[in-house]
């Protein structure tokens, strides 16, 4: 009778053991699961290519040119956002022409672009700080760069024409319309926003 009752007590004894040990080795398990993970860290946005920025541009917005020139700083969304290049009205950043280069380049030949005839209705020879007028556009060449940069400033490379540009200011109806750089390579990067003329830089003289 007694080892009856003595092997009873070790099955139950053994009982609690096991279901106790499944109870700490669940809890243990729950206790894995509900532990919150560690937020991964996001990898770093990288800037898109300018190629793939020109085929995804918004609804609306002017087309840029892929090939920068030489000391443009890069273009991204956000640069996007804050101008297309056609919309300046004062200038966004110091002029520092040297006095040499200033002295070099003394005129320069624009066109005038009907966009609704598409084609060039008027071709203007003007001097550095001349101002011509065509159709209530009044424009203002204010000065001639063979090479412009736009590195802490508008300013020149060289003195050689590399990268020829006209800083001007265009008005209209005495408002201004713009005020910025005109690329003779680059021609629909900076422009004037004007419903029916662009303006063409052909070339720049020492005359």
């Amino acid at each position: 009778m007694k080892r009856k009752f003595l092997a009873l007590a070790v099955v139950f004894a053994l009982s609690g053991a096991l279901t106790s040990c499944g109870k700490s080795e669940t809890k243990t398990s729950e206790q894995k699961e509900s532990s919150p993970l560690k937020p991964a860290k996001e990898a770093p946005v990288k800037p898109q290519p300018l190629t793939e920025l020109a085929n995804n541009l918004p609804k609306g917005h002017p087309p840029i040119d892929t090939r920068l020139p030489e000391g443009h700083p890069p273009i991204n969304k956000d640069l996007m956002a804050m101008h297309s290049g056609k919309n300046l009205t004062k200038f966004d950043r110091p002029i520092n022409i040297p006095e040499e280069v200033q002295k070099t380049w003394k005129s320069a030949t624009i066109d005038i672009y009907d966009k609704t005839a598409g084609k060039v209705v008027k071709e203007l020879k003007v001097k550095k700080g001349e101002t011509v007028n065509y159709d209530g556009l009044e424009i203002k060449v204010l000065y001639i760069v063979p090479h412009l940069v736009l590195d802490n400033g508008y300013t020149s490379a060289s003195n050689e024409p590399q990268n020829p540009a006209i800083l001007v200011e265009v008005k209209e109806n005495g408002k201004v319309i713009y005020a910025g750089p005109i690329y003779q390579k680059f021609p629909t990067m900076y422009n004037i926003n004007h419903p029916r003329y662009q303006i063409f830089l052909k070339g720049i003289s020492k005359e």
